[in-house]
């Protein structure tokens, strides 16, 4: 896939010492070019991943014709540019072909600089494409939320059913009133029968307990 990058230059100048000459214009601070490209011991390049992107870079000796002049500084030291490329959007495929145009761009910064390096102030980069490793993410189904009762449906379901059962409370309540017998006061002379009664017995109320006791020979069957 296609992404984009930005390019930089960390350098120094004959008097002036290493600063960000040329910063990816999308940085708001650009002091981790400075602190992380450093100069590369035998190896062609280098790649870090950084909170920025992926940073890039490869070191460059400037040469007489490139520097107008003696390549080195006021020590006497040789003057080495730390040219590369910032990538936010992945790991680039490659970096060969990237980094030979960001040598281009950083001669061009770092000529205007050693022309004027008291005066100078840091160059802004914009973006170029770069082929970048597309990034296999997996996709992740969210949970399923689980079914949520109706509370108006739940509530009017339950008062339904509490309505039915005292209407069928009231309704047996009545029934059995109308199938039990309703007994009488017991007169003063009825006295209760103990033990199995061996005569015709009805059942008074005395108490509120009922009593049984033996019918008068007139009513007797």
């Amino acid at each position: 896939m296609t992404g984009r990058a930005w390019p930089f230059l960390v350098a120094r100048g004959r008097r002036r010492g290493y600063s960000a000459l040329l910063v990816p214009g999308f940085l708001r601070e650009h002091g981790f070019l400075e602190a992380t490209a450093i100069p590369l011991d035998d190896v062609p390049s280098r790649a870090v991943a950084t909170p920025h992107g992926v940073l890039v870079w490869a070191e460059h000796a400037v040469t007489a014709a490139e520097a107008r002049g003696e390549p080195r500084d006021e020590y006497g030291r040789p003057l080495v540019l730390l040219h590369g490329f910032l990538c936010p959007d992945g790991e680039p495929v490659t970096a060969s072909a990237a980094l030979a145009w960001t040598t281009t761009a950083a001669l061009t910064t770092y000529g205007r600089f050693l022309a004027d390096e008291e005066g100078f102030r840091t160059d802004r980069s914009e973006p170029f494409p770069i082929e970048v490793a597309a990034v296999a993410r997996p996709r992740v189904a969210p949970p399923e939320e689980p079914a949520r009762p109706v509370r108006g449906l739940v509530g009017a379901g339950a008062a339904a059913l509490v309505v039915a059962g005292a209407v069928a409370a009231v309704v047996g309540f009545a029934s059995a009133g109308d199938d039990a017998p309703v007994l009488s006061p017991c007169a003063r002379d009825v006295v209760e029968l103990t033990g199995t009664p061996t005569v015709p017995a009805a059942t008074c109320v005395r108490d509120g307990k009922p009593v049984p006791y033996s019918l008068p020979p007139s009513r007797r069957p």
